[in-house]
């Protein structure tokens, strides 16, 4: 008996040394080591002489590090993809090779994994393309990394990158924030989505599930929207881009821009045209903006952009959430704005309203961006289904003022409201009304409910 327990002790000894001896020539060779090697061989082919070609051919191998302290994160990417800067290896075979478009995000300033995902640190193939257990942000395919400049380009379009901006369109006219938290604005009754892309969820089953949402979650409440397999795919870019990263200023403030072409865009997307005339052209309710920025300093009307009512007392003007950047660009362009531009903007679908028209328009707005959409329907028509509700279906909200007065609607949207079940055995309506006390600003509630009045049909009365 001793001996065989001597006997299985040599061998599991035996075995642990030949473990041993191949993790440490496994390590003496690394992979990455002999990419390096190839890299020098392909470099030394465009040498003069036979002692350059030699000497390049002979360079040390050795971990390339990069440290972005702004993105909290350590790349080593680099350590195999050698040639990403190099032009002269467009051809060259991966990981070799030269990385197009490079130039405006070089990798000592943005690193990798920002972009392709995959993990940073590792150094091994599988490892460093995240396809290993328990890492969330495996490399992305292709097709989908340019969802990664969502993460800096929050705001505006991304030049290239259509699909976010079609995505990000999608999912606030669909409501889906009347479900779904953002950044800490939105509903409990889906997940939060405000860091949806660092899960890094395979693409395909965001696809799939946007397209069919019970089909991957049998129990999910969320409505089926028949979206196209194109708009299936642009919110998966859109999620993928939803990664919550915490990014140093020099990353932000390269996001936006505060030009004179973004500053009229967004005077056209908040739709100041209505309300505003430039030259004499547009809106009448509030001051002619030609000359403005001669009339007030660009202090002022910063200030003013904030908290329109402390520094105009009185104005009707809604204080804006608006980055610094943002404000700037928009004073950059009523620096330079004409009546030429008030009449394309107003070519471009805006109209000159009446205060209480304006109000309405605001309000039609606020009701998508808040996401009531999502259960309301499009144009509060209702219709989503709801099961073990009385109906079965989110209602309409088309004739509330039939049933309620504008402050009972304010209360209900400011502390929620659970619909009475059909059936009290069966399990509760899985949609409900969320409190939206402390997101929802109170002018923008205000539109919201004269919006909703709006949709009567007129000739009825309305009640406070």
């Amino acid at each position: 008996m001793r001996n065989r327990v001597r006997l299985v002790f040599f061998l599991l000894s035996l075995a642990n040394m030949v473990l041993l001896g191949l993790a440490l020539a496994r390590a003496a060779r690394p992979g990455w080591a002999a990419y390096q090697r190839s890299y020098h061989r392909l470099e030394a082919q465009s040498e003069p002489n036979a002692a350059a070609k030699a000497a390049t051919e002979a360079a040390p191998v050795a971990i390339a590090q990069i440290i972005l302290p702004g993105l909290q994160r350590v790349d080593r990417c680099t350590t195999c993809h050698q040639g990403v800067e190099n032009p002269a290896m467009k051809g060259a075979p991966e990981p070799l090779s030269y990385h197009p478009g490079i130039g405006r995000h070089p990798p000592s300033r943005f690193g990798c994994t920002i972009c392709h995902g995959g993990q940073g640190l590792a150094t091994d193939l599988a490892a460093a393309h995240g396809r290993v257990a328990h890492w969330h942000q495996p490399l992305l395919p292709r097709e989908y990394v340019r969802a990664s400049c969502g993460q800096c380009h929050t705001k505006g379009d991304v030049p290239g990158v259509p699909e976010l901006a079609e995505g990000r369109h999608l999912f606030d006219t669909h409501g889906c924030r009347g479900c779904h938290r953002l950044r800490g604005v939105g509903g409990t009754i889906g997940p939060d989505l405000s860091r949806e892309g660092a899960t890094r969820r395979d693409p395909a089953w965001l696809e799939r599930h946007f397209l069919d949402p019970r089909a991957v979650s049998p129990n999910s409440v969320m409505p089926n929207f028949h979206f196209t397999p194109g708009q299936a795919k642009d919110l998966t870019y859109y999620m993928l881009s939803l990664t919550g990263e915490e990014m140093s200023n020099y990353y932000t403030s390269e996001s936006v821009i505060p030009s004179i072409p973004y500053g009229r865009e967004l005077f056209a997307r908040k739709d100041c045209i209505t309300c505003h005339s430039i030259g004499g052209v547009g809106g009448k309710s509030g001051p002619d903006l030609e000359g403005v920025t001669r009339r007030h300093s660009a202090r002022w009307l910063d200030e003013h952009f904030v908290n329109p009512t402390l520094v105009s007392p009185g104005s009707t003007m809604p204080a804006y959430d608006l980055t610094a950047d943002e404000r700037t660009a928009l004073i950059r362009f009523m620096a330079v704005a004409t009546d030429k531009d008030a009449e394309a903007l107003l070519a471009g679908g805006a109209k000159a309203l009446t205060p209480e028209e304006a109000a309405v328009e605001a309000g039609a707005r606020a009701f998508v961006h808040y996401g009531c959409v999502g259960c309301h329907g499009q144009g509060a028509a209702g219709g989503v289904a709801n099961p073990n509700s009385q109906g079965g279906q989110v209602p309409s909200l088309i004739h509330v003022a039939d049933d309620y007065k504008k402050s009972e609607v304010m209360a209900i949207v400011l502390n929620g409201e659970r619909p009475p079940p059909a059936d009290p055995a069966k399990p509760a309506p899985p949609l409900t009304m969320p409190s939206w006390k402390g997101t929802v600003n109170e002018e923008d509630l205000h539109n919201i409910v004269e919006y909703l009045w709006s949709l009567k049909p007129r000739g009825e009365g309305s009640g406070w």
